[in-house]
């Protein structure tokens, strides 16, 4: 190597040993942040901005005194990540990064993560903006990922004399909020053409029942249209004040041979017959569950209305949870659709996978992890439009966009995992800090496409612990669910695509010979005729047994249902082998600089004096300049 060509090479081991390192010029942390939350109306907004590598953080109090945010898994205080900044009386800023030990006990970390890019006051707000990497490997640190977190706030009328005094502050200046940090995809407002129309879909004065459950459906007959028009938009329209009782809603597709007679005629969902004109509404056009917000097709796609073929008809589902028995309620919740003439190129679609929400599906009582997993197997897809395909695209591919995943209260991650030729590919969906009152709709970082035979798993994991009885599938909020919602283009023929494992097999695992179909009967030995549920909770539940029924369910065969509008079909697949989820890669010791700062700082090395390693860096720019001047030379 030349000496021309051994400079930079200096130069660069020069930087690695003293730590010097590029500073990201991805993120703007003094421009404007996109996204943004209101925790308490008025008072408390925050609002940030991030890249691959950093996050800022911009909090807008209206107070004099100290404001902190903080990350957390579960909403409360203990174990949390903080950072707290004031302006005190003299005008000069603080800024502590803080882990909360115990209950209540701040404690400044060692490494001062959380870099001030902003903290000033004015007669009536304080505004204090920080940036931070994503990963700082910190012990305590949280990792900031695409997984909901509790994002903590709490705020003080007066600074603190000191750091000791930070957490002194009242119940109506605190709280937590899920979030969604590192939001995927693109923005979920789209800007309305000039020439749309809407139609509700909403109760009307509805008394909610003086039931913990209680499941109401009502039919509804969309507007009659001339030509064909596209669904753009979806809003919910929760009535003010009744947001403790609406769990979800959903909005199911008809036949169009329905009879009119019924329009407006409501009832209590799943207590009619097969034969019961409401029983033909299957597919699913809309979906809303607590912590919702507006959904928006993409530009180019939207769910089609007015052809002969589609919707005439919808099926509102409202899930009313009313644990209180609360008597006299009413209720004009619902959905709001907003449709137009000026087409768009895709007719989209919404697919609903997962595991069939009965009694056949339970988790185990007081264990703190137990997984379940529905499988669908996308190979009897086809495309239902022709004009709707993507040029070269295989008949049947769909291509994904938006997901909403769903459990219930024992739910604490959901994932949709996406298989092509038995290995897995991808995630259609992931969360795996799920919180029961967040679930929104979340578009995919990337359109991804799946094609006909490619399965979907969708796997939930449960909490139970503190329930002394099993938890069986079902509807209540008590009960659980498991399934996952896709939002795609263009749109098949399938509507719905669900599964259950082998219950004859888990029975053998419990003792006990049941029938091969529903309702699953207890053969043998003798019991009176009953269904398999009926013995849950008398099982012993160890934890050994617990695991057994675990794998058995995950290896053994499922029946899957795929349903049409019309016509619904019963195949069975094998769920392929789950990979271990990757783990994030153990942290390096190193020194990072971010944008707020554009500085730049030396590591100390292990066991070194500051001045040792000062002498070293020294050292290295003399021969480093020595070099550089011979170069010049030879040059």
């Amino acid at each position: 190597m030349s000496v021309k060509m051994m400079a930079p090479a200096v130069v660069m081991m020069v930087m690695m040993i003293t730590g010097v390192m590029k500073v990201s010029c991805a993120l703007n942390v003094t421009g404007n942040l996109p996204f943004s939350v209101v925790l308490a109306s008025g008072n408390f907004n925050v609002s940030w901005a991030f890249d691959k590598e950093q996050i800022v953080l911009e909090a807008q109090v209206r107070t004099l005194g100290w404001i902190g945010l903080g990350l957390s898994s579960t909403g409360r205080m203990a174990g949390s990540d903080v950072v707290v900044g004031w302006v005190d009386s003299a005008a000069a800023t603080h800024l502590v990064d803080a882990h909360i030990e115990g209950v209540r006990n701040l404690v400044p970390d060692a490494s001062q993560d959380y870099k001030l890019v902003r903290l000033s006051q004015n007669d009536t707000h304080t505004v204090m903006r920080v940036v931070r990497a994503l990963r700082t490997c910190d012990v305590n640190d949280r990792d900031i990922t695409e997984d909901t977190v509790r994002l903590l706030w709490a705020y003080s009328a007066v600074d603190p004399a000191n750091e000791t005094q930070i957490m002194q502050h009242g119940a109506a200046t605190r709280g937590s909020k899920s979030v969604q940090l590192l939001s995927s995809g693109s923005p979920m407002e789209q800007p309305l053409p000039q020439n749309y129309s809407t139609f509700d879909v909403v109760n009307d004065k509805f008394i909610i029942p003086t039931l913990a459950t209680y499941y109401s459906c009502k039919l509804f007959q969309l507007p009659k249209l001339d030509k064909k028009h596209h669904l753009i938009k979806v809003k919910p329209v929760i009535q003010a004040g009744n947001e403790r009782y609406v769990h979800h809603l959903l909005v199911y597709v008809c036949l169009n041979t329905l009879n009119v007679s019924y329009v407006g005629s409501q009832a209590e969902c799943y207590k009619f017959n097969s034969t019961h004109p409401f029983a033909t509404c299957k597919t699913v056009m809309a979906a809303w569950a607590v912590g919702g917000e507006t959904f928006d097709y993409p530009a180019n796609a939207g769910f089609s209305l007015g052809l002969d073929e589609d919707p005439q008809f919808l099926l509102l589902q409202m899930h009313y949870d009313n644990a209180g028995l609360v008597s006299g309620v009413s209720d004009s919740s619902g959905f709001r659709f907003y449709y137009t003439p000026e087409l768009r190129t895709y007719d989209a679609g919404l697919l609903e996978t997962g595991i069939f929400a009965y009694w056949q599906h339970f988790v185990p009582p007081n264990t703190a992890r137990f997984t379940s997993y529905g499988i669908c197997n996308t190979k009897t897809f086809y495309t239902s439009n022709a004009n709707s395909t993507l040029q070269g695209q295989v008949n049947g591919t769909i291509n994904v966009f938006a997901t909403f995943l769903h459990t219930h209260l024992a739910g604490i991650s959901v994932q949709a995992r996406h298989f092509r030729n038995g290995t897995q590919i991808g995630n259609l969906g992931r969360d795996m800090g799920y919180d029961f009152d967040f679930q929104e709709t979340r578009y995919l970082n990337k359109l991804t496409s799946v094609l006909p035979g490619d399965q979907i798993i969708t796997e939930c994991i449960y909490n139970t612990t503190g329930r002394n009885t099993t938890t069986a599938g079902g509807l209540g909020t008590m009960d659980e669910m498991c399934l996952s919602f896709f939002y795609y283009y263009p749109k098949v023929n399938v509507g719905i695509c669900r599964s259950v494992y082998n219950v004859t097999t888990i029975g053998l695992l419990l003792g006990y010979n049941v029938s091969t179909k529903f309702p699953y009967n207890i053969l043998n030995p003798a019991y009176n005729g009953q269904t398999i549920n009926s013995i849950y909770d008398s099982v012993n539940w160890t934890e050994q047994l617990i695991r057994t029924v675990e794998r058995t369910a995950y290896t053994t065969p499922q029946e899957i249902t795929i349903i049409e509008l019309a016509n619904s079909s019963i195949f069975y697949d094998q769920i392929p082998e789950i990979p271990v989820d990757p783990t994030t890669a153990p942290c390096i010791a190193t020194t990072t600089t971010t944008a707020a700062t554009a500085t730049t700082k030396a590591t100390t090395l292990k066991g070194s004096a500051p001045g040792m390693n000062a002498a070293i860096t020294t050292i290295l720019l003399v021969i480093l300049l020595h070099l550089m001047g011979t170069a010049l030379r030879v040059v």
